[in-house]
């Protein structure tokens, strides 16, 4: 990208950051009347076998049409931020054309990510310099992986997988105005060994830095992940614990808005492992909300609570949102009576609506309750 293609990014996006901050502002004061960050899962199709989820195994029908999402996003203008995710996304036929629409319909969109897990690089690049060349929203993908070659392709149930990803981010690095970021999982069966799984990836990825690598801790879902009978797949607190920490310090002080929003990330996760509390009021169904492939709205990828789907709505969210239904189910998460879970997610919104709250709004529940937790209490 150019100096002047630079120039015209930067202020086609200045207006949209102005209006996603004055939206951030109002989430601090109340529940907004819709929200600003969107979690859609477009399939559930996955090529992949990872121990720790069983999404590859739903083998679903009847998801959402190619006319159905393209009518929900015409009719729902309003994101500042769109995590698109699955099942691997690249399986669906239509995926550039879904994504292209986000990037042309939503004006207030500020930031569009989808994490794949790298297989399908020719369609993957492809579909990634389409939509950069809308200079639109920021546009960041995570290329998933669980270790180097042998441990990846080991937990990924895949051979010759990690070879596939990494070449998928080394030819997303190489698109200008492109984020390319590795995303690591720690379970049972990683934790531990997250230093040589990075050090790997900086032989494979020369250039490599460590804000160019996300670590995060296995959830539990029942709807989402469809993993609740891999309870035991989770890593021990201490170990998540100490790996977060390592993590944490070569990555050292934030220096910027972006890096200050991963430490505090972080050290939520931090506060999560020791004492199975919420960091912070979590902002599900207040500032984010998560739709299934079929429509169907939930609060978040771990919470299993239907709250209506968007076929009986004509693909409108605003009734769902606006339901009395919802909104108690979202006074409920406010006080801490969910599943909890601290997931990149959800946290990011939490953390951007706890801005104006001393502590972060720590939620009252008693210490050391863990019964109901997304993240398995292990070790």
């Amino acid at each position: 990208m150019g100096p002047t293609q630079g120039i015209k990014t930067a202020l086609v996006r200045l207006p949209r950051q102005g209006r996603l901050g004055f939206r951030v502002l109002r989430a601090n004061f109340g529940r907004p009347a819709y929200p600003l960050k969107l979690n859609l899962a477009v399939t559930y199709w996955c090529q992949y076998r990872c121990k720790t989820c069983n999404i590859w195994q739903k083998r679903p029908q009847d998801e959402l049409t190619t006319e159905e999402l393209l009518e929900f996003i015409r009719r729902n203008r309003r994101f500042s931020w769109a995590d698109v995710t699955g099942g691997e996304i690249f399986l669906r036929q239509d995926v550039g054309e879904v994504l292209d629409a986000m990037m042309a319909d939503w004006k207030q969109l500020v930031l569009l990510h989808f994490p794949t897990n790298g297989y399908l690089t020719d369609k993957i690049v492809a579909v990634t310099e389409r939509l950069v060349r809308r200079r639109a929203a920021q546009l960041v993908v995570t290329v998933s992986l669980d270790g180097d070659e042998a441990l990846n392709d080991e937990i990924r149930g895949v051979e010759g997988g990690y070879r596939h990803q990494m070449e998928t981010f080394r030819a997303l690095r190489r698109i200008p105005g492109v984020r390319a970021v590795l995303g690591m999982t720690l379970s049972a069966s990683n934790a531990g060994r997250f230093e040589e799984t990075f050090r790997a990836c900086q032989r494979d990825a020369p250039g490599l830095g460590i804000e160019d690598f996300h670590l995060n801790v296995m959830q539990v879902s029942g709807h989402y992940y469809d993993n609740v009978d891999l309870a035991d797949a989770a890593p021990g607190r201490e170990a998540a614990g100490s790996e977060i920490a390592l993590y944490r310090h070569l990555r050292g002080r934030p220096t910027g808005p972006a890096s200050w929003l991963e430490e505090s990330y972080l050290r939520g996760v931090a506060s999560f492992l020791k004492d199975g509390r919420m960091p912070m009021r979590c902002h599900a169904l207040r500032s984010s909300c998560f739709v299934d492939p079929w429509g169907t709205l939930y609060p978040c990828i771990t919470y299993s609570r239907p709250l209506g789907s968007l076929r009986e709505t004509g693909m409108e969210l605003e009734p769902l949102w606006g339901a009395a239904a919802t909104r108690q189910v979202q006074g409920e998460i406010w006080e801490d009576r969910c599943p909890r879970c601290w997931t990149a997610c959800e946290a990011y919104p939490s953390i951007l609506g706890n801005l104006l709250r001393p502590g972060g709004g720590r939620s009252p529940s008693a210490p050391g309750r863990r019964e109901g937790t997304s993240l398995p209490v292990v070790g």
